[in-house]
């Protein structure tokens, strides 16, 4: 790629968009924020817009890169540039895929969640706000069936799987943001929900697997060569730090584009068919002085660069350097080991939770290795890399442990190789040169709070050279200046209504709650959730009489702004192929022509399982606009899971087992949608592409 040069007297300005003003969908780029900083990019199909205090970016009829985004510069690169932005992602599994054919989607939207005849929804849909939508999600529909994305060529769909970069590029336009810049990529892996990517010279670094549709801060700092990525989001967000503080993600030490823009694209959104917007909250570029060096935030580092003996010579940051065994003497290269087995330690303050090494290498490669999670001299964990293999292992006092060995990842000769570790306390990934070591992270909870971090060399090498040292603390605050606000958390703290299902067996309708004084009433469907007689209630149907559609039964609500339920939930069946379907979940009520309802959806017909939403407005529901979430295994057949709900008319949070999985407002839906009162809370056997076979429900609470 040819290396763009500065433009001269270029000023890193610092500035802050918060999107305070409403701007209509195609009128967005080349307007100015309120600091000043001039909205640059390019919205091809006109679909970026604000309202209601973000940046509103809706899925593109022709999906591709180069085609959407935001970006703001140019900029010169220097150590403690940084950029951060706060958004929610439509969907991080968005991706193209073939739907059905057209007359069966058309069938189906016509006739819904079944819940009204298809007279009343066409009737409905009229006077909806839906009407104005239905001609692109038409065309989006025709371009996304087999038949036509096959075969005829101008509605050809591309394969993506990557839909959302955040960073800093090259150009104001990257052509394909995986392939040049500094940035977050999310990449979409079906059942698992989101990867979340950085990119660290030619190679894409995936940190982790499960990223969830939830508000997350994404930070991007740059040096002088490379970037440090970091990220945050509400608390338990799998992954990610709990905002105030940002959790080390990963360094890239390779990059090195002189000038640079700071910016959000988009490829795709959406998936299946259904359409989804990303919100961005906020965005801002500052220069942070306090991070302004080669190692940014790291407890410890050192460039390893000098003369003389590593035993006790002073690191850039961290302190004194601790040669256990063996020895080490600095050079104008780095740093190499003059003897076997030669292990050099530093003390952090606390456990590091991102660790990254340089090894400069020749033709002849000896193992090097990073220790951490160090407790002392014979306590540690040890990621050690030769010419032939990789290989992890823990040291216990005299005794070694190997816990994986394969000879698929080695240094490469005549290079500069990048190793680092990754580690929140509980969980833990290795990467070479960007890739993830043995395909997997490892899960170990052994000498977790140990501070001490260090290099091993397994024998002398006069060309093998250790550079570039640093350890990042697993979470580290949010700068002052790259602060935009906090994500959405609110929780109930009083109980107010409990409901144990205790009592003999029958309709749950007319049983008064344990606490509370509520009456459970069917509001919605023919089927029956039925108290089991051992305090629980159980949806009526099994896999042969599937529940008779959406089904809810709900209690008088007093407090209309806010409501948080729990309930354990208990999908049927005991596994896979049994042809058992979940679908339990809430309603929140305010009439019969407004509610939202949220269900489990667990199926035969894929691999994972998902929370989904959808909105029942004005009469009206437009299936294809439900939000949903994909979870993996979080829910599994004849598996207790606690699901809860946070809702305060606008904005709502879903849980599972008290983690945080989907997060959206009424708004990123429907700009002028309007907060509803909630008058009824409850529980409800959903119909999402088949209907309820028996799920159970205990322990439900409500709080206020």
């Amino acid at each position: 790629m040819q290396q763009l040069n500065p433009p001269e007297n270029l000023v890193n300005k610092s500035f802050t968009d918060s999107f305070s003003d409403n701007c209509c969908a195609g009128k967005t780029i080349g307007t100015k924020s309120s600091s000043g900083a001039v909205r640059k990019g390019i919205d091809v199909e006109k679909l970026i817009g604000i309202d209601n205090g973000a940046l509103r970016l809706q899925p593109l009829l022709k999906p591709a890169w180069g085609r959407q985004g935001i970006a703001y510069g140019p900029y010169t690169r220097t150590n403690g540039l940084a950029f951060a932005v706060f958004l929610s992602n439509g969907h991080n599994t968005s991706q193209t895929e073939r739907i059905e054919p057209l007359t069966e989607r058309l069938h189906r939207w016509m006739i819904g969640p079944e819940t009204d005849k298809p007279a009343k929804r066409l009737l409905r849909w009229t006077s909806s706000q839906e009407k104005s939508r239905m001609l692109r999600k038409l065309l989006w529909w025709i371009r996304s069936t087999s038949r036509i994305s096959r075969y005829f060529k101008p509605f050809k769909l591309p394969n993506i799987d990557e839909n959302m970069a955040v960073g800093w590029f090259p150009r104001e336009v990257p052509v394909d943001p995986t392939v040049e810049g500094n940035a977050f990529i999310v990449h979409a892996t079906g059942a698992e929900n989101g990867e979340l990517w950085t990119r660290l010279g030619g190679y894409l670094l995936s940190a982790f697997r499960g990223l969830q549709n939830l508000q997350v801060y994404y930070i991007v700092v740059l040096r002088e060569k490379g970037a440090a990525y970091y990220a945050a989001s509400v608390p338990n967000a799998h992954g990610l730090a709990a905002y105030p503080n940002m959790r080390p993600i990963a360094i890239d030490p390779f990059n090195d584009d002189a000038t640079v823009y700071a910016g959000v694209y988009q490829s795709i959104l959406g998936q299946n068919g259904f359409e989804v917007d990303t919100r961005i909250y906020g965005a801002n570029v500052a220069q942070i002085s306090d991070i302004a060096t080669w190692y940014g935030t790291a407890q410890a580092a050192d460039d390893l660069i000098g003369d003389g003996l590593l035993d006790g010579a002073e690191a850039d940051k961290g302190g004194v350097w601790s040669v256990s065994q063996g020895s080490y003497e600095l050079t104008a290269d780095g740093a190499r080991a003059t003897q076997p087995d030669s292990v050099a330690m530093l003390e952090c303050p606390t456990p590091s939770g991102l660790i990254h090494l340089l090894v400069e290498t020749s033709t002849q490669i000896t193992g090097v290795r990073i220790v951490w999670r160090v407790q002392d001299k014979n306590q540690f964990w040890s990621f050690l890399a030769d010419g032939e293999k990789c290989q992890l292992m823990i040291q216990d006092h005299d005794s070694w442990e190997c816990l994986a060995v394969s000879d698929l990842w080695y240094l490469q000769p005549r290079a500069i190789n990048s190793l680092q570790i990754l580690d929140d306390s509980k969980t833990f990934s290795l990467y070479l040169n960007g890739q993830l070591v043995f395909n997997k992270c490892f899960t170990d909870t052994r000498l977790q709070n140990a501070t001490g971090v260090g290099i091993g060399g397994i024998n002398p090498n006069n060309s093998l050279y250790f550079r570039s040292f640093e350890a990042h603390p697993r979470t580290i605050p949010i700068p002052s200046e790259l602060d935009l606000g906090s994500p959405w958390v609110v929780e109930g703290t009083e109980i107010a209504i409990t409901e144990d299902f205790a009592g003999a067996a029958g309709d749950l309708m007319g049983k008064t709650t344990t606490s509370g004084s509520k009456v459970w009433h069917r509001n919605i469907g023919l089927g029956v959730i039925k108290l089991t007689g051992n305090s629980t209630a159980k949806v009526q149907a099994d896999a042969k009489h599937p529940n008779p559609g959406r089904t809810a039964y709900t209690i008088d609500w007093d407090q209309p702004e806010i409501a948080d339920l729990q309930v354990d939930i208990t999908p049927p069946g005991t596994r896979r192929g049994q042809g058992e379907k979940g679908r339990g979940g809430f309603i929140f009520w305010q009439d019969a022509d407004n509610y939202i309802t949220i269900n489990n959806w667990l199926d035969d017909c894929y691999g994972g399982a998902s929370m989904s939403s959808f909105f029942y407005l004005n009469g009206f529901e437009e299936l294809f606009d439900a939000v949903w979430t994909n979870v993996g295994k979080r829910i599994s057949w004849g598996v207790s899971h606690r699901l809860r709900m946070v809702f305060d008319g606008m904005n709502y949070m879903i849980f599972i087992n008290d983690e945080p999985v989907l997060y959206r407002a009424l708004t990123d839906v429907y700009p002028d949608a309007a907060r509803l009162r909630i008058n009824r809370v409850g529980i409800v056997a959903n119909w999402e592409w088949g209907n309820d076979t028996g799920s159970v429900f205990q322990n439900f609470v409500a709080k206020v």
